[in-house]
């Protein structure tokens, strides 16, 4: 069954524990044959 995940990444650093954690999540829900979208709400400066 195909599923529509969306995460949220709240870490304001860019490479960060949170954001490492989130891109293995999204890797594993690919391979498990989700679609994933990821939306940083960081503040770039």
């Amino acid at each position: 069954m195909n599923k529509k995940v969306l995460i949220i990444s709240l870490s304001p650093r860019k490479g960060g524990n949170s954001e490492t954690l989130a891109t293995a999540f999204a890797k594993g829900a690919r391979e498990a044959g989700n679609q994933v979208e990821t939306v940083y709400l960081r503040k770039e400066v």
